[in-house]
């Protein structure tokens, strides 16, 4: 998917509502590399919006894969939502080509399983009335 620089400046008033400090134009050129900083946005703050707030495809047509993969540290992990922390980190290791975590069936993650939602009436040592 190719964006087009009318399209990246429109996906730029996205990530920022407030334009006081900011210009659309001065945020494409952070993630560009031709800026450094634009008003309260680095490269990393603004990746880290754009992964909290923007679709998959499109953060890969604006940020490029390799880009993508450089600017995915830990450090911006923390900045992220934790609800989206698991999931970027499963992106990213398909783009980096690392092994993928197994899928949490074993004996561990089955107890807790069932603790959560099957009652413990067999384990209990005496009957009790309610």
């Amino acid at each position: 998917m190719q964006l087009s620089r009318k399209e990246k400046l429109e996906l730029m008033k996205n990530l920022n509502w407030n334009f006081y400090k900011d210009t659309p134009e001065n945020m494409l050129a952070v993630i560009e590399g031709k800026l450094e900083r634009s008003g309260g946005f680095d490269r990393n703050a603004l990746f880290a919006q754009s992964l909290e707030r923007l679709s998959w495809h499109i953060i890969i047509a604006l940020w490029g894969v390799e880009t993508m993969k450089k600017l995915y540290t830990p450090q911006l992990k923390r900045r992220l939502r934790p609800q989206l922390r698991g999931i970027h980190d499963f992106a990213f290791s398909v783009l980096r080509g690392e092994p993928i975590p197994a899928p949490r069936w074993g004996s561990q993650y089955c107890k807790t399983m069932q603790n959560a939602f099957l009652s413990d009436r067999r384990n209990r040592n005496k009957q009790r009335v309610l």
